[in-house]
């Protein structure tokens, strides 16, 4: 995460209940802002996420904010930015969850096109981290670059994980019950270039809808673009809807790809729900299963 100017911020120096005080701005979201805090006690910095003021008394968004707190409580994976704790500072919500040092996705793929193994590698890790919240029954529906962080671990290596749970959707009403399905049929949420055509329809959802944001992003990653184009939204709406999946070398010349890797895109960018794979588990199995060197740079 990078530091932004942070002037006439008041929040940067306020201290956080007992245990936390902040230190710098991060950076900002529809709904909230993500900051940098120390532990008073001492310990490993964490990021605060505290909900826009204009949002404090606003029945859907303050509950959405509550619903990232729930879903992150959940999931604990080496994949998945974890939550710490949820409070409330002057009246205004924030979220604590584990700071880590890198860049989001995005702005990796914009300094420099990814290697091919980097850039399986990193999507193998984002599939393990949205699997594991699947299997929870915690959809994520704003699954995309910008969302997902890029640390490097012990050994050096590049580790993806995932942010942003704040339009999630509970799938499985059993652990969760109804109460957490917050946001109602017909509404579209999500980021339009890489949403599901039945979800820029605001019809119902399931994990197959993150599975299809997960083939743009496979494709990104690959190539640093994205599948669908147009000048506008109703036309990437449609782009989405009824253009054939290009290939990635249409965007890459340079990358040569196995097909097995180009029928994975494919299967995972299906027009309907049910031309997809299950959830991301079975997509990430499929991506395994391709022959390696699955994809390589001519000279």
């Amino acid at each position: 995460m990078n530091m932004l100017d942070e002037q006439d911020d008041p929040l940067v120096g306020a201290r956080l209940g007992e245990k936390y005080r902040v230190v710098a701005r991060l950076g900002g979201g529809a709904i909230g802002t993500v900051y940098k805090a120390k532990q008073v006690v001492g310990g490993p910095p964490v990021a605060v996420k505290m909900l826009h003021a204009e949002y404090v008394d606003h029945p859907e968004a303050r509950a959405r904010f509550e619903r990232e707190a729930s879903a992150l409580s959940a999931i604990r994976h080496p994949n998945v930015i974890g939550v710490i704790e949820f409070g409330t500072h002057e009246g205004a919500l924030y979220l604590v969850m584990e700071y880590g040092e890198g860049r989001t996705l995005d702005a990796l793929i914009e300094e420099a096109p990814l290697d091919p193994s980097v850039a399986l590698a990193l999507a193998d890790q984002l599939l393990a981290g949205l699997g594991y919240a699947h299997a929870h029954g915690v959809l994520h529906r704003d699954l995309k670059a910008e969302n997902v962080l890029v640390t490097r671990g012990e050994d050096g290596a590049l580790v993806a994980k995932l942010l942003d749970f704040g339009l999630a959707k509970f799938a499985d009403k059993g652990t969760w019950g109804d109460s957490t399905t917050l946001t109602a049929q017909g509404s579209v949420m999500g980021t339009p270039a890489y949403m599901a055509p039945e979800q820029a329809l605001g019809a119902r959802v399931d994990a197959r809808a993150d599975v299809y944001s997960a083939g743009v992003l496979l494709f990104e990653l690959l190539t640093g673009a994205w599948p669908f184009y147009a000048d506008d939204l109703v036309g990437l709406i449609r782009a989405h809807a009824m253009d054939p999946v290009p290939s990635l070398a249409s965007a890459r010349p340079e990358l040569r790809a196995h097909p097995e890797l180009e029928a994975v895109i494919r299967r995972a960018l299906g027009k309907r729900a049910d031309a997809r794979f299950a959830d991301a588990t079975a997509m990430r199995l499929a991506l395994r299963a391709v022959p390696r060197p699955a994809a390589t740079l001519t000279a």
